[in-house]
């Protein structure tokens, strides 16, 4: 009971929270949650116990779309590199029929970016960027189904300056809420869909006082596992994910664009590959974008490495 009691302490906490900053809405360029970082099972909870995943994602973006879509023609170069790093215990703790489970999301940046028409060249190595904290967060498991919730709270632990594009954080704090589901189409669960939204609200950014809009991101997979052998299993997919930014910016006078919300997708394949005995998995996910509007349009490749214990 008492257990319970500090769980629901922790939940109230994460509501007052959220509801701060749900009034408060628009965008600034990048986001929170940069889309393409999960996908087949995404919205699967691992079992109880401790892991840990690290997500090495490589971006390059190869043109910037007007409020059309269209290519705006800006002689632009972006590369990304990020290496975030995910905390995740599943306890031993049921709510609501529900495996009870927090984690700690600590992303390192690097990025090189240059738009030779404004005269904007900027570089940074490989730096902390906004850490997440989930404190709270269920997953359920079905005989033919999983479901997943969670509340987070994104903290502007990396450095920004307006006048620096390549900083490697924001400027600003977020709110999470997850939600999302996967079915199995057979018993032994090797056929699967699975679709994970995030909605994030965000209050203002300090160094230009525009508060970016709310947002909205959806990540979805179709995959397949097989058993290659008595210690290894192999999961190829299709893979995609989807943006929108819901709310304008908030208004900061000439220049910001305040209505011109961004939103892209993106679709690619994956596979994944699993060591039995050693409980470590290797998942590998190309991805191109199309759609793009107020933002940038390119490919990324990201490679999960997760360790069970």
């Amino acid at each position: 009971m008492r257990q319970i009691t500090k769980l629901l302490a922790t939940l109230t906490l994460c509501v007052l929270l959220l509801c701060s900053v749900a009034g408060a809405f628009a965008a600034t360029s990048g986001s929170h949650y940069p889309f393409g970082g999960e996908g087949v099972m995404a919205a699967s909870m691992p079992p109880p116990g401790f892991h840990y995943r690290v997500y090495n994602t490589w971006y390059n973006p190869t043109q910037t779309n007007n409020d059309s879509g269209d290519n705006s023609g800006l002689d632009f170069n972006l590369d990304v590199f990020s290496s975030v790093h995910r905390f995740i215990h599943v306890t031993g703790i049921k709510i609501l029929g529900a495996d009870y489970t927090y984690n700690l999301i600590v992303p390192l940046v690097s990025k090189d970016i240059s738009i030779t028409d404004f005269g904007i060249s900027d570089s940074k190595s490989l730096s902390m960027g906004d850490i997440v904290l989930e404190p709270f967060a269920l997953g359920w498991h079905g005989k033919r189904w999983d479901a997943s919730l969670g509340l987070a709270i994104i903290a502007p632990t990396g450095e920004y300056d307006a006048h620096k594009p390549a900083s490697p954080g924001l400027g600003y704090w977020s709110g999470m809420l997850t939600l999302g589901g996967t079915y199995f189409f057979d018993e032994q669960k090797t056929l699967s869909f699975s679709a994970l939204t995030r909605t994030l609200v965000n209050t203002e950014q300090d160094d230009t006082g525009v508060t970016p809009g709310s947002e909205f991101v959806v990540e979805y997979g179709l995959g397949k596992m097989f058993h290659v052998s008595d210690n290894f299993l192999v999961r190829p997919g299709i893979a995609g994910c989807a943006y929108w930014q819901l709310e304008d910016d908030s208004d900061d006078g000439p220049g910001t664009f305040a209505d011109e919300r961004k939103r892209a997708a993106a679709l690619g394949l994956e596979i994944n590959l699993m060591h039995l005995p050693s409980l470590i998995q290797a998942n590998l996910r190309v991805l191109r974008e199309f759609e793009a509007r107020n933002t940038a349009e390119g490919s990324m490749v990201t490679l999960t490495l997760t360790k069970s214990f």
